[in-house]
């Protein structure tokens, strides 16, 4: 009966150790996942600091390489711009050079042309010397009589001038005595006259004196 009772619980015993064999494999096991887990969840978060860390790198290399082109551009864009003024100076300059050497034989050509028009103008003068000279001789020599005759013709004018001035001036003086002695016999004749008659008619009179 001792043995019977006994195998039961000997039996519950095994189970009961099972069940805890079971349990701590079981926790063991489950220990293993959630490390597994940890570790992996670990390896995760790092993966994904490292992708975010590769994303932040990549932008930031991305931005700097945008910048480094948009920079490129800019310089580019001033390269082509100078490269443009540069090609218009170019152009210019040599559009310049092109007028200045088509003047500059137009110049020289004009030079050649006025020497020539100077050694003819030369040649003309050495030849015409001589006449000009002698109608220079000429013309003195007709000026120079001129003024003789106008000297010649101011003296004689001169003389006629001076000669009816004092003409002039005699018969100026004639008729100023014919007139002073007209006017004495005027004089005295009134003063005859007028004899007789009271002061105060010779006053109203008021006769001059004469002064000759």
């Amino acid at each position: 009966m001792n043995l019977l009772k006994l195998n039961p619980i000997s039996g519950q015993e095994g189970r009961v150790k099972e069940l805890r064999d079971t349990h701590r494999l079981e926790s063991a096991s489950q220990s293993e996942q959630i490390e597994k887990l940890r570790r992996q969840l670990y390896e995760s978060e790092a993966l994904l600091k490292a992708s975010e860390s590769a994303d932040t790198l990549a932008e930031e290399a991305a931005r700097r390489q945008k910048a480094e082109i948009d920079s490129l551009r800019v310089e580019v864009e001033k390269a082509k711009t100078v490269a443009k003024e540069e090609e218009e100076k170019c152009v210019k300059a040599i559009s310049l050079l092109k007028t200045v050497r088509q003047k500059l034989v137009k110049a020289e050509k004009e030079k050649e042309d006025i020497m020539k028009d100077v050694a003819s103008l030369r040649e003309r003068d050495r030849n015409d010397k001589d006449r000009e000279q002698a109608e220079r001789n000429k013309l003195q020599l007709e000026i120079d009589n001129a003024n003789a005759e106008k000297a010649k013709a101011m003296d004689n004018l001169k003389a006629q001038c001076e000669k009816e001035i004092a003409n002039i001036k005699d018969g100026y003086e004639k008729d100023i005595s014919l007139l002073r002695s007209q006017f004495e016999l005027e004089a005295a004749t009134v003063k005859v006259r007028f004899q007789g008659t009271p002061t105060s008619a010779s006053a109203q009179l008021n006769l001059p004196a004469c002064t000759w």
